[in-house]
């Protein structure tokens, strides 16, 4: 009967006698080739769940120590900066500390058994009968400490390298060969429990994880079909695995569901590519909701894809308020009607319609007249209401073709389109003259009213070369306008009357240019 302990694990002394440090016989041999699986045994024996790494290597060291099988054992993992990390050990610490790495073999860091080892990823054995004169600085390093013989095992995790197994015995060993096989198989049966405990417990967190997970995630197989949705997919959307496994995700898609994006994740997934974008999705009771979509396939060990992860993401409010930033960035927040940044990119773009079809622009400046004295005299308040109330006139009074935007104060800039003559035009004038010029009543029912003093440059007949020129000279013709309000007869000017009235008597009538068709 096999000697054990109080645990079932074989004693020091059949250890020994199965890896060899003793006198070996055939009958030696069968024992230790009887004890392989008995080693395999105590070996997993280490890997409860409940343990950490940490844990689970020093308990294996001690395993190492309580067995015999040497007097130093240790896992240690050269890092970047060719220091040794110990991971964990069993025996004199002092042995392995400070202990010189390099990958480079003609450096002193490289002379040991444990960089040979780590250097050519495979095992080192001392060999009693043979020193290897570059290791003379190792060897006398150990018998400082009374140690002989050195045994180096590479280790890896997930096919790469990863640490060394380093044991240190003292007596002076040749390491047989039944001993080297055994050692090898404890090194990969040790890597393989530790990724097997790895993978446990990867997937255990990552279970944990996908359940409680803000995001909504999503398992389906290679036919897109669902296998797995997480809480947060049925609180998003109301769809539990059994009916959106039945109905499918096409369950998600409604009336503005854009086909053209979901064309885009069908070409993706076929090409075997992930995808990440935004979509518009509905959850079970019709309502919409924007959602962030990631989609990445999972391969298998040959390549092929067998299953995909969706990601999902509500982000309507994100949505919401990205749209409430680009409306106010691009609209007087009293008002409701553009600015100045929406009129600057509007106003390119209309002269460029009317250079590609040939049509004429105005573009009109207005400014309030007794717009301060309703200001200073009724309040702020008082002068934010009839800036409200002009704007609403203005939008009102004109087609939906034409635009209106407000550049401050009592500033205000239409662009009118699709006029095909000056009296055409100014009908247009005559009727916002009108509805503007209505009285105002103020919230304490005092009535007020403003009247309107007005420039217009007309493009392309004006010559103005740009959209900055073609407000500048709109502006002149403003000033102008409001500078003659005395005497003038209509509340606007053009652009190219101004030239001219500088050189004519005050008494003559403004006229349009001559260029101008009426």
């Amino acid at each position: 009967m096999r000697k054990s302990d109080s645990q079932g694990r074989p004693k020091g002394k059949t250890l020994r006698r199965f890896l060899g440090l003793t006198p070996r016989s055939g009958e030696q041999a069968r024992e230790r080739q009887s004890h392989l699986l008995a080693l395999r045994d105590a070996l997993a024996l280490l890997m409860p769940p409940r343990l950490s790494e940490p844990e689970l290597l020093a308990q294996f060291c001690q395993l190492v120590l309580a067995q015999g099988v040497a007097q130093l054992a240790g896992i240690v993992r050269p890092d970047a900066e060719d220091r040794l990390d110990i991971l964990a050990l069993a025996g004199s610490r002092a042995v392995l500390a400070d202990l010189p790495h390099s990958a480079q073999a003609d450096s002193p860091g490289g002379k040991t058994p444990l960089a040979l080892a780590w250097r050519e990823q495979r095992p080192f054995y001392s060999n009693p009968l043979f020193q290897n004169p570059s290791l003379q600085a190792w060897h006398r390093r150990l018998a400082a400490y009374g140690l002989r013989s050195t045994a180096v095992l590479p280790l890896t995790r997930r096919g790469r390298p990863w640490a060394l197994l380093v044991l240190l015995q003292r007596e002076e060993v040749d390491w047989p060969s039944d001993s080297q096989m055994l050692l090898e198989s404890i090194a990969r049966t040790l890597c393989g429990a530790l990724d097997d405990w790895e993978n446990e417990t990867q997937q255990t967190l990552l279970g944990t994880g996908l359940m409680a997970a803000y995001e909504s995630v999503v398992l389906t197989d290679a036919q897109r079909r669902v296998l797995y949705v997480n809480q947060s997919f049925q609180l998003m959307t109301g769809y539990g695995l059994e009916e959106v496994s039945r109905r499918g995700l096409r369950a998600l898609q409604g009336p503005d569901t854009d086909v053209h994006e979901l064309a885009i994740i069908d070409q993706a997934l076929r090409d075997g590519h992930a995808y990440s974008g935004t979509i518009l999705n509905y959850r079970r009771n019709g309502e919409p909701f924007w959602n962030h979509l990631s989609i990445v396939p999972v391969r298998d060990r040959e390549g092929r894809i067998g299953h995909y992860v969706g990601i999902q993401r509500d982000i309507s409010a994100e949505k919401d308020l990205m749209v409430q930033l680009e409306y106010e960035s691009r609209h007087d927040r009293l008002t409701g009607l553009a600015n100045r940044r929406a009129l600057d990119d509007e106003l390119e773009a209309v002269m460029a319609r009317v250079d590609r079809y040939g049509t004429r622009l105005a573009a009109c400046m207005i400014d309030l007249d007794h717009f301060k004295p309703i200001n200073d005299l009724y309040g702020h308040d008082a002068g934010d209401h009839v800036l409200r109330v002009v704007a609403r006139r203005l939008r009102d009074s004109l087609r939906r073709t034409d635009y209106v935007a407000r550049l401050g104060g009592d500033e205000f800039v239409l662009l009118l389109e699709g006029f095909k003559t000056i009296e055409e035009l100014e009908q247009l004038f005559l009727k916002l003259e009108v509805t503007i010029n209505e009285t105002i009543a103020l919230r304490n029912q005092q009535l007020v009213g403003v009247r309107l003093s007005m420039g217009v440059c007309i493009y392309p007949e004006h010559h103005a070369r740009d959209a900055g020129e073609l407000l500048r000279f709109a502006d002149q013709a403003l000033y102008q306008s409001k500078a003659h309000k005395q005497t003038r007869k209509r509340f606007w000017t053009y652009c190219d009357e101004i030239a001219a009235t500088k050189t004519r008597s005050k008494s003559t009538p403004s006229g349009i240019s001559q260029g101008l068709p009426s």
